[in-house]
């Protein structure tokens, strides 16, 4: 399954320089020296400055698709996502609560879902609690193969 078939397609295009999704060569001869590549991993500034310079070449694209716009369009898509504030922050790579806060709007309808969510929970492990109390409960009740009192011929109690 393709989770981001588009982003793909375009990535399928680039060169492979290594194992890093985001590389740049080094050098201006890079591919001419002895056969290999020299590549690392793009800088956040250098890598914004290369997109504004590649929306600027290609027509219809707007002036406000930047690296920015592309992250914060993925972060909404988490939100929308209904996804916890710790899987967002795992997807993202935020490492703080803190910085991924501003992403993380708090609205009525995250907050009824998060309800819901917490309410089918609490019915889920009551539900589990209840069909473990039962088997128990069963085992306890069950009728046993023989009585003692069968044996010496005595009447079974009430």
């Amino acid at each position: 399954m393709r989770f981001y078939a588009e982003a793909e397609e375009v990535l399928a295009r680039l060169p492979k320089l290594g194992v890093p999704m985001i590389l740049r060569q080094v050098g201006k001869n890079a591919k001419k020296e002895k056969g290999q590549q020299g590549a690392i991993p793009w800088v956040y500034s250098s890598l914004n400055h290369a997109v504004a310079r590649l929306r600027k070449k290609i027509d219809g694209v707007p002036a406000h698709f930047t690296l920015d716009a592309c992250r914060h369009g993925g972060m909404t898509e988490l939100e929308e996502a209904e996804l916890t504030d710790g899987q967002g922050r795992a997807l993202s790579l935020h490492s703080t609560q803190k910085s991924y806060q501003g992403y993380a709007k708090r609205s009525q309808a995250r907050m009824l879902s998060a309800t819901k969510k917490r309410h089918a929970h609490v019915l889920a492990e009551a539900v589990a609690k209840a069909l473990a109390n039962e088997e128990e409960t069963n085992v306890r009740n069950e009728a046993l193969e023989g009585v003692r009192n069968e044996e010496r011929g005595l009447p079974k109690s009430a």
